[in-house]
């Protein structure tokens, strides 16, 4: 076939069905990313190209690289392009532009123009279906983006992405799960990296790309971390990746892989080869800053997940290469210095080792890295082992120095221990090194005959023979006689090194010392001071010791060698035993020669022409030999033998004089040491050192760095000096070098001063310590300090007259200008402007600097205090207030330090017994309270004043009203725990001095104290107001001040209600009760009683003017209370007691308070077997004077009250007046009530007896109220007195004299009783009074007959059926009672009375349910019309009734009460209530009660059904009364079985269809088909296919129905949709075949399918339903299966409706989803109906079949329908 042919061939192919279908050509035009698919559909392709080009070009202004595609994809030919008829080649070719456009897109699509370009590939060459892969992959990293969710809508997912399925069309986004479901795929992992492959070489990467790269990589290695095999498989497709990523020249791609590998290599250990692989790839295009760093750390972390053998071995030299090549040293040192560095031991190792093995030149500088790391033993060791092999084949071996100087000061057993295992001695490994390096030594005597050339220099080494070694050393030879002690170190350093090498490479000791020393002075002090060098090796020192031993028969017997014994002396302190043993060898050798005059090198010894004190030739060998006598090798110690105690200061001052000239810090250092521990003062020989200490300062940094060459601790050296410095020091020149040195810059040695001085300062004279404390002080205001001043001047033990010096010279003000306060406030203002000056304002900072140092140290130290000390701190405080007034200086600090300062002296001078002080300036302290503003000073000071009163109250009596009334306004209004501390503790130490030191007008300072603190109350902290006031109170003294105390709250209380700030007002009861329980008892009872006489004396008062002029002296009422207008001043007295009332009244948060109960307090008391008899006969009495005071009050109150209204101005204020006296009058009864309940019980009930004989009837009824409410509080075990109050009362009221209130009162109070004592009362008294109450229900008054009827309630739940006799007399009067509530709706208190009546008979039917049930419809009937009473409560009464009485009789009373009462009311509460009450009573029948009344029940069923056609009720409301009668009638017929329900089922049908027994002839016949057809749905959803075949009773009446809705006779649409819902639960829960019955069948099926024509839209669903339903019944029944495929077949001609067909078509869609199988058959009938319904012009009834039935075919045909078209 031709070209072309093919061609057409394939075009054809693919436009066969897009061109038979013109819906589908449709669609794919109306995709779109922009627009909706109608909007779509309208655009042409010129439009969209135009909004395309014009996008790009937006595009191409930011993306030059967009302009490429101007002449392909968005040329003007591209609108005619269609893939349909180009070549492969040319679709290839358009793929290709398309792919590259979505690459350099990818990065864009945040951007709009980007959408609108994309816009025309969608739509002109279908990219989301034929480029779908490649337009996913470039959006997928905007997962979450409105943008990504367009493409998921018009794209078609390939294979790969089917987790995306789920969000395509969808309102949500994909989540981060679906990404990992996505990735978790190899195969489209490996899809993704050919993607990101595609980028990288197209450099279309970027940021937010790479970062969901990672973030995925890394979800899908965690979702993956407990699946070893799966990362196994990730690992080819992730290293691939990351290595692509590493090749790319961006920084970000490179960060990204080292991401990748880090968490990979994290997750699942990667082998060596593949982390040295990865490594080296991480090396290769390493380039930028930023992507070094990244690696570093990348590398770090691979490196650390590597485990087992070989894991620390050394780079391989081309990876080592490469990364020295990136990475030096020094940044491998700065990185490791970061702080978030992490581990990376094992990294450092494997690099350190392979510095070791390829690049010895950088082994010095390792020291730098390793000191930033930490590494295992293991590691360390394999390091160690390194550098020992490398030493054996090294040639310079001093690069090796500084590394095992470091392993050896961090580990030096593991130093040695590597040696040993290579056979190796450290002593011959320092020969080796040539240098010394260990501490600890063998003790071995043959190390020198040991020692091996080849184990030094290395078995693969070759040596020199001695001649060449001396030609190359020549110029280190010395030819000169001086001494080499004073050498140079560093040619002695090198001298030293020669001969190490020389001794290792075995040669002659003696022949390099010929060769190198000419002399035989240069060879012994060569010797002598290598032999104690702390850098010589110990081998070569015992070397040096032996050979000085065989020179010294070289010196002539003339000479006296006692001078190089120094030298000797410092060699026994040497950590050698041997060295010890050889040295004092080479002494006894020494002791032996002659002692002559002549010391050899007298004056070169230690320097040329430097003179060294000698001892005489005697001394010296008479000292030796002592020395040797008393030494012992094995004690390094020498001090013990080192001066003769004979002559001590002589040998002391010989041996200072070696010290001082020794030229080497070692032996400086070893003097100095055994001279300190000889003598502990220096006194005796510091002097010698006078000119050193002078220049030491200039010396120090050459002395510092002779100490580095020789390997000396510097620090020792320098400690040995300062050491110098003795106790009791009286050198002035030592001062002075201790001043110098704290000055200098040196940290060091500042801190070893300091140490020192703080050790010796208290030993020093008054003038030094002044001295050098002053000194410390200046240096404190320094910039730059080489040491903590602060701490040193805190850390020196300072004494009072030291501190009081100091301070004296830091004053501003003079002590002649403190005296006089009037005077220094004169000079304010010119200190004020003097203060301004800048420079002065300098010099006052550094004042306050230095000065807060000394109080700092002050405050710190616990300082014996003086008066002198205390006058000088208060100065001082002056001082502080003047530079803050007038300077405006940050003085707060400072004085807060000066307080505390004050504090500890005084307390101090209390504790040494001091007491009175003069000249003490308290004034200046409250000067200070009152001008800061601080209230952390504010405490301190108080505390001050606190303790001033303690120690000498006299000093601040002057002070003390100006301190409390500060205190009042500012310190007691602070909410923290000091403040108030710290004002408590003013009040307990103030108070007893103004106490004590006040007779005649104490009452008066009490009460202005108490108004001080009390005005304040309302800004006192809520939770510190107790404890605060409590002290001030006791302080003060409970009796004498909590009176007046209450009174003064009671002020606040009736300012606060009469501002009607009620919030505030319980506050402040709360408080008082709170306040109140912190006292005793009998204080409790004074207070109050204290607080009335105050009340009684203000209401005199303003009814006596004379007694009102005297009040007014009175600081208590000196507020204006007493002039206060009546009305307002009664209103006053009212508040006033019911604060005290709400202040002892017990409430419910006071039972869970221990101490908040005033009651539980009284009691306590009076049960308190330790209180004695007077304390309680105390109680008591206080107790009866407040209750005389009450009944006082009570009886007074007229007399107030007309004073009162007489002095009234309007009838306004008259009738207010009298409100007030009311209201008065209540609390006053009130507070009685409140207060007598306080008694115990038999107590209390004597002292109310009088008062319930009382003529006033306030009284009686009160008092009568407090029994009720005393008893509810008390045991059972009171019974007995409960009966004398019943007794008691029963005979007031019997006398009839009581008042109505009154008699209720007590009426309730019986009540009341019994109900609580219940049993534990006698019948007699129970009996007594029901006969009383029996009579009071025929009288009159309601509230009589209410409390009645408790009285009786309650005896007949005491007495139960022992009532029976009362029977009568109860029931029948009640019921009537309740009738004439339920005619007379103005009833006086009706709802009471109802609930009485019914709260009666529900006792009733519980005590005795046998008997009421004769009156049990009267019952029924209370509580269905008792229309006052609570639902609730009327429910309760119906399930106590349920739960008492016979069921049967219960429902037999029902349908007697419906029939008759209930059925002909439309109040909805009570059909409510009688719905629960047959709810409730069905429920709880059991089986046998329900069958023995199913007859009366049906009845009441069908009477329930008629009731619609009775009602008034509205629809709703009616369908919800139906409702809850089809869920009891379901109920109900759950309890019945078959043979009872059947018939009575019948019934219903005849009912229904027949209208047999309808009782309502206005019910219509729809009306009981639908009531019917309801009650039967409800019964199949509950029974299912229990009552199938009870479909027989209604199956010709069904049908019947059916054909008149075919013939439209019945119209009615909720009958027909319960016809369907009925028909379809029959069908669907048919279990026993009861459908299959032809006869059945065939008479249901043609009526119920022809529904099809008839049906309305809202019911097609239903009738749909009922259809498939009865197929699904019928499967397996070929016969009946082609009767119902003829008649549906019928319903979709083309004469049917639209509505007829599309209803038919969704049944046979439904049967086939159902039954397909067996009606397959029947198909090739259906086909040519499908077809015509296809072709149909009704789109919905097309789109139906099409997408609907078409779809349900070929899913049950398993393949393409079409073939039965064609």
């Amino acid at each position: 076939m031709s070209s072309l042919s093919e061609q057409l061939a394939q075009v054809a192919a693919n436009n066969s069905t897009v061109a038979f279908d013109r819906k589908r050509r449709q669609k794919l035009h109306s995709a779109s990313l922009i627009y909706n698919p109608k909007t779509a559909a309208t655009q042409d392709y010129d439009f969209i190209f135009d909004n395309a080009l014009t996008a790009l070009n937006e595009l191409i202004d930011i993306d030059p690289r967009f302009g490429i595609f101007t002449k392909s994809l968005f040329s003007e030919t591209s609108i005619s392009i269609d893939r349909n008829v180009q070549s492969k080649e040319e679709n290839k070719n358009l793929d290709n532009a398309i792919n590259g456009y979505l690459l350099l897109a990818s990065s864009r699509w945040n951007l709009t123009p980007t959408l609108h370009a994309t816009e025309w590939l969608v739509r002109r060459f279908q990219i989301h279906i034929v480029n779908a892969e490649m337009l996913l992959l470039s959006t997928l990293n905007y997962y979450q983006s409105p943008v990504f969710q367009r493409i998921l809508n018009i794209v078609k997912l390939p294979p790969l992405f089917n987790p995306l399925s789920n969000f395509v069309k969808n309102d949500s986004t994909p989540t981060n799960l679906t990404m990992v479901k996505l990735f978790n795929d190899n195969d489209f992992l490996k899809l993704y990296a050919n993607y990101l492959n595609k980028c990288l070489k197209q450099q279309t990467t970027y940021t937010n790309q790479l970062l969901f790269i990672t973030c995925c990589f890394i979800n899908l290695i965690s979702f993956n971390s407990v699946n070893e095999e799966k990362l196994n498989t990730l690992v080819p497709l992730l290293l691939e990746i990351s290595a692509k990523l590493l090749a790319s020249a961006s920084v970000d791609c490179q960060i990204a892989a080292h991401t990748i590998l880090v968490v990979f290599a994290t997750a699942l250990p990667l082998k060596k080869v593949i982390i040295l692989a990865a490594t080296e790839t991480i090396l290769a295009n390493l380039s930028d800053e930023k992507a070094k760093k990244s690696a570093l750390s990348t590398i770090f972390k691979m490196f650390q997940t590597l485990k087992g053998q070989g894991n620390i071995d050394h780079l391989p030299n081309k990876l080592y290469t490469l990364f020295d090549s990136r990475y030096n040293i020094e940044y491998i040192a700065k990185t490791l210095s970061a702080e978030d560095i992490t581990s990376c031991d094992k990294f450092i190792t494997t690099y350190a080792r392979a510095i070791t093995r390829y690049d010895q030149f950088k082994l010095s500088n390792i020291v730098a890295i390793l000191e930033k790391v930490k590494l295992e033993k293991y590691e360390v060791r394999m390091i160690i082992m390194d550098l020992i092999n490398l030493s054996e084949i090294i040639d310079d071996k001093s690069q090796l120095i500084e590394l095992f100087e470091y392993f050896v000061k961090n580990n030096e057993k593991l130093v040695i221990s590597c040696l040993k295992s290579l056979n190796i001695a450290p002593e011959i490994f320092e020969i080796r090194l040539t240098t010394s390096l260990f501490s600890t030594q063998n003790e071995t005597a043959d190390i020198v005959t040991k020692i091996e050339a080849q184990k030094v220099v290395g078995e693969k080494s070759k040596i020199p023979s001695f001649k060449e070694f001396l030609d190359k050393n020549a110029q280190h030879i010395t030819t000169g006689d001086f001494s080499l002690l004073a050498e140079n170190d560093e040619i002695f350093s090198k001298q030293l090194s020669l001969f190490v090498e020389a001794v290792g490479k075995n040669y002659q000791p003696g022949l390099f010392l010929s060769s190198f020393f000419t002399t035989l002075e240069a060879r012994i002090t060569f010797l002598a001071r290598i032999s104690i060098s702390p850098a010589a090796p110990v081998a070569l020192r015992l070397i040096a010791l032996s050979n000085i031993s065989k020179y010294l028969h070289s010196i002539d017997k003339e000479s006296n060698v006692f001078s190089i014994v120094p030298c000797l002396i410092c060699s026994l302190n040497d950590s050698s035993r041997n060295i010890r043993i050889t040295a004092k060898k080479v002494l006894t050798q020494i002791s032996k020669r002659p002692s002559s005059k002549h010391y050899f090198m007298a004056n070169d010894i230690y320097g040329k022409d430097i003179k060294v004190p000698m001892l005489s030739p005697k001394d010296s060998e008479t000292w030796l030999n002592k020395f040797l006598d008393e030494y012992i090798v094995e004690n390094r110690d020498l001090s013990n033998v080192f001066i003769p105690k004979k002559n001590d200061k002589i040998y002391l001052l010989f041996w200072a004089d070696q010290a001082l000239y020794f030229p080497l810090p070692q032996a400086k250092i070893i003097l100095l040491d055994n001279l300190k521990k000889y003598s502990a003062s220096t006194t005796a020989y510091s002097s010698v050192f006078e000119s050193f200490l002078k220049e030491y300062l200039s010396n120090r940094q050459s002395w510092e760095i002779r100490c580095k060459t020789n390997k000396c601790n510097f620090k020792d050296f320098e400690r040995r000096i300062v050491d110098l410095i003795s106790e009791k020091e009286k050198n002035q020149n030592m001062i002075s070098f201790i001043i110098d040195a704290l000055k200098s810059e040196h940290e060091q040695l500042s801190e070893l001063i300091t140490e020192r001085l703080i050790k010796i300062f208290d030993t020093l004279k008054t003038s030094f310590q002044l001295q050098i404390l002053q000194s410390i002080i200046e240096t404190t205001i320094e910039p730059d300090q080489s040491y903590d001043t602060i701490g040193t001047i805190q850390a020196l033990p300072l004494n009072a007259d030291l501190i009081n010096t100091i301070l004296s010279q830091n004053k501003i003000n003079s002590d002649t200008e403190v005296a006089g306060f009037s005077k220094r406030r004169r000079r304010s203002s010119s200190n004020k402007s003097a203060l301004q000056k800048e420079e002065i304002s300098i010099l006052a900072e550094n004042h306050m600097k230095k000065l807060t140092v000394v109080l700092e140290a002050l405050d710190k130290q616990n300082v014996q205090g003086s008066a002198d000390l205390l006058s000088t701190l208060l100065s001082l405080l002056s001082d502080l207030e003047t530079l803050d007034q007038d300077g405006h200086l940050p003085v707060l600090y400072a004085q807060e330090t000066i307080a505390s300062c004050i504090l500890n002296t005084i307390a101090s001078m209390k504790s040494n017994g001091v007491s009175g002080l003069q000249n003490v300036r308290a004034d200046i302290v409250v000067s200070g309270i009152r001008n800061t503003a601080s209230p952390q000073l504010q405490n301190k000071l108080l505390l001050v004043i606190s303790a001033l009163a303690s120690l000498s109250p006299e000093t601040i009596l002057h002070s003390v009203m100006p301190i409390f009334t500060f205190m009042g306004a500012h310190s007691i209004r602070q909410d923290d725990g000091f403040t108030t501390q710290v004002v408590e503790k003013t009040i307990s130490t103030v108070v007893p001095a103004l106490l004590d030191n006040s007779t005649e007008n104490l009452q008066d300072e009490i009460e202005f104290l108490l108004m001080s603190f009390t005005t304040a109350l309302q800004h006192v902290p809520k939770h510190r107001r107790i404890k605060l006031y409590s002290t001030l109170v006791q302080t003060l003294g409970a009796s004498r001040s909590l009176g007046p105390f209450f009174f003064l709250i009671a002020q606040q209380y009736s300012t606060y209600l009469n501002e009607f700030k009620l919030g505030d007002a319980k506050t402040v009861v709360e408080f008082a009760k709170a306040f109140l329980g912190k006292f005793e008892v009998k204080e409790q009872l004074t207070g109050v009683s204290s607080f009335f006489n105050i009340i009684e004396t203000l209401v005199s008062a303003s009814m006596n003017e004379d007694k009102k002029q005297e009040l007014e002296t009175q600081t208590l009422f000196s507020n204006g209370i007493l002039n206060l207008p009546s009305n307002e001043l009664s209103l006053f007295v009212k508040n006033s007691f019911d604060f005290i009332n709400k202040t002892i009244q017990d409430d419910n948060s006071d039972y869970y308070t221990a101490n908040g109960s005033f009651r539980v307090r009284v009691y306590s008391s009076l049960i308190d077997v330790t209180n004695d008899a007077k304390e309680i006969i105390d109680i008591k009495s206080e107790f009866s004077n407040i209750i005389r005071d009450i009944l006082l009050f009570i009886n007074d109150i007229n007399t107030f009250n007309k004073n009162s209204s007489t002095s009234s101005d309007s009838d306004s204020d008259t009738k207010q007046s009298n409100e007030h006296y009311d209201e008065l009058k209540a609390t006053l009864f009130s507070l009685l009530q409140n207060m007598l309940s306080v008694l115990p019980i038999e107590d209390f009930i004597e002292t109310i007896k009088p008062l319930l004989n009382s003529k006033n009837n306030d009284i009686r009824y009160h008092i009568t109220l407090v029994i009720g409410t005393k008893f509810d509080l008390e045991p059972i075990d009171v019974a007995p007195t409960a009966e004398k109050v019943i007794n008691y009362l029963l005979e007031q009221i019997s006398t009839g004299s009581e008042t109505t209130l009154v008699s209720q009162v007590m009426l309730n109070t019986i009540a009341l009783l019994i109900n609580k004592f219940g049993s534990n009362i006698s019948q007699p008294i129970i009996n007594k009074s029901l006969d009383e109450c029996t009579k009071n229900l025929s009288q009159d008054k309601v509230e009589i007959i209410i409390s009645s009827l408790s009285v009786i309630t309650n005896s007949i739940q005491v007495l139960g059926i022992k009532t029976i006799a009362y029977y009568p007399r109860i029931v029948k009067p009640s019921i009537e009672l309740f009738k004439k509530t339920e005619n007379n709706k103005e009833t006086f208190l009706r709802s009471q009375l109802q609930l009485s009546i019914m709260l009666l008979f529900a006792t009733m039917v519980k005590s005795m349910p046998s008997f009421v049930l004769s009156n049990l419809f009267d019952v029924l009937h209370i509580i269905f019309f008792a229309d006052e009473i609570e639902t609730t409560v009327r429910l309760s009464a119906i399930d106590l009734i349920i739960s008492n009485i016979d069921l049967k009789e219960v429902l037999k009373v029902l349908y007697k009460s419906w029939i008759t009462e209930v059925s002909t009311l439309d109040d909805s509460v009570t059909i409510s209530l009688y719905m629960s009450a047959l709810e409730a009573t069905v429920e709880a029948a059991d089986k046998k009660t329900a069958t023995f009344q199913s007859p009366t029940f049906f009845k009441l069923l069908l009477s329930l059904f008629e009731y619609r056609s009775t009602s008034a009720f509205d629809n709703n409301t009616i369908s919800r009364i139906e409702a809850s009668v089809y869920q009891i009638a379901n109920s109900y017929v759950l309890k019945m079985n078959d043979k009872v329900f059947r018939p009575l089922f019948a019934v219903v049908v005849r009912w229904a269809f027949d209208g047999e027994g309808v009782t309502n002839t206005k019910m219509s016949e729809v009306e009981r088909y639908i009531a019917f057809f309801k009650f039967f749905t409800k019964l199949q959803e509950n029974l299912k296919g229990i009552i199938t075949n009870y479909f027989t009773y209604i199956l010709e009446p069904v049908n019947n129905l059916l054909l008149e809705y075919i013939s439209k006779k019945m119209k009615d649409i909720s009958l027909q949709r319960l016809l369907f819902i009925s028909l379809t639960s029959s069908f669907k829960y048919d279990k026993d075949e009861y459908w299959k019955a032809t006869s059945r069948f065939e008479l249901i099926s043609e009526s119920l399918i022809n529904q099809l024509g008839v049906v309305d839209r809202v019911l097609g669903r239903h009738l749909v339903k009922a259809i498939g339903s009865l197929a699904a019944a019928n499967n397996g029944v070929d016969e009946h299966n082609q009767i119902m495929n003829k008649l549906l077949i019928n319903h979709m001609k083309a004469t049917c409706t639209s509505q007829e067909k599309l209803w038919a078509a969704k049944s046979i869609k439904l049967i086939y989803s159902k039954v397909g199988e067996s009606w397959l058959v029947l198909l090739p009938q259906l086909v040519p109906t499908i077809a015509e319904l296809l072709e149909d012009d009704d789109e919905e009834i097309e789109d139906e079949v099409r997408t609907g039935l078409v779809k349900v075919v070929e899913n049950v045909l398993g393949e393409p329908f079409d073939r039965y078209l064609d």
